[in-house]
């Protein structure tokens, strides 16, 4: 059983095989073939047996090269709601005060480049929404450079890197402003309406729009049958436009509304009828192990897809 990290599991899945192994090889979490270089779903159907995936898009990628692939569900969506009013009388933030989550990445390169965008749409957003609350959940890796940017702010912030936190952080934000990444995700299921927001130097840009195979930079839109959380990407990863973005959706309902209809639809779609992602993932496991006891086969032999 290898799990994420392909570039690390191949080359030891690989090794089985030509070792003559007759172990069941199973993967647990897919590459995104569906964002690039969709040439290594072959490769991977070669060295592999099952593989079970988060994202109900991702079987046909691999099923089509002879993988048996099943969709277990997304760890994300079985997370319990938080406790918002709990976690604003902790922090003493009112409870009447629009609370806005933000999030820069969790890498300093990211915070490098999007923190101090992010900082100079402030006053404009404050200024639409009066008494705002800033709340940053963050990792220890950036804290500090965190706090001085929520300091910069001149705003009441809350800043925490306690990861038991960040679910009640979201349930207590009525919205946020995030970096691209699984982070989406976690606000789309938490039902925080949100902008996303990226950039990187232009020649990363280039190279990126060349080898990417998607529209979308959020997990949300790229699940929804049609795009509907704003990204703010490159050129239009300026103040200005997070500030006139963000500000909507703290004072317009209908703007709010529509992204809380959206994630409904996204969290139904990343559930399983069969029960959690980790049970389901369990019985695919025993199912692999019976068969292995039943029928011992060579390395290189799959189960067709259903």
């Amino acid at each position: 059983i290898t799990i994420d990290s392909s570039g690390f599991n191949k080359p030891i899945a690989k090794w089985l095989k030509e070792t003559g192994s007759s172990s069941r090889r199973v993967h647990y979490v897919a590459p995104m073939v569906w964002a690039w270089r969709p040439g290594r779903a072959k490769k991977f159907a070669a060295l592999f047996h099952h593989l079970m995936v988060l994202f109900p898009f991702e079987p046909p990628y691999f099923t089509k090269h002879g993988l048996r692939t099943t969709f277990v569900g997304h760890p994300a969506a079985q997370v319990p709601p938080g406790d918002g009013v709990s976690f604003r009388a902790r922090h003493a933030i009112p409870s009447d005060a629009p609370l806005l989550a933000i999030l820069p990445g969790s890498r300093r390169g990211e915070i490098g480049r999007l923190l101090p965008v992010f900082e100079e749409a402030m006053p404009a957003i404050a200024a639409a929404a009066p008494n705002l609350h800033l709340v940053f959940p963050t990792v220890p890796l950036v804290e500090d450079l965190v706090r001085e940017a929520a300091g910069r702010t001149g705003l009441p912030a809350t800043v925490m890197a306690d990861p038991s936190e960040k679910p009640h952080a979201f349930a207590a934000a009525d919205a946020a402003l995030a970096a691209s990444g699984t982070v989406t995700l976690e606000l789309a299921l938490a039902k925080v309406p949100m902008a996303v927001a990226y950039k990187v130097n232009p020649i990363t840009a280039a190279i990126g729009k060349r080898l990417l195979n998607i529209n979308s930079a959020s997990l949300p839109n790229l699940l929804a049958r049609e795009p509907f959380v704003p990204e703010l990407l490159q050129d239009q990863c300026t103040p200005n436009v997070i500030a006139k973005i963000v500000a909507a959706l703290l004072t317009d309902p209908q703007t709010r509304q529509r992204q809380i209809d959206g994630f409904a639809e996204i969290a139904s779609a990343l559930k399983t009828p069969d029960g959690s992602p980790s049970a389901l993932a369990a019985a695919m496991l025993l199912e692999e192990a019976a068969v292995r006891r039943a029928s011992p086969i060579s390395s290189d032999q799959t189960i067709q897809p259903d």
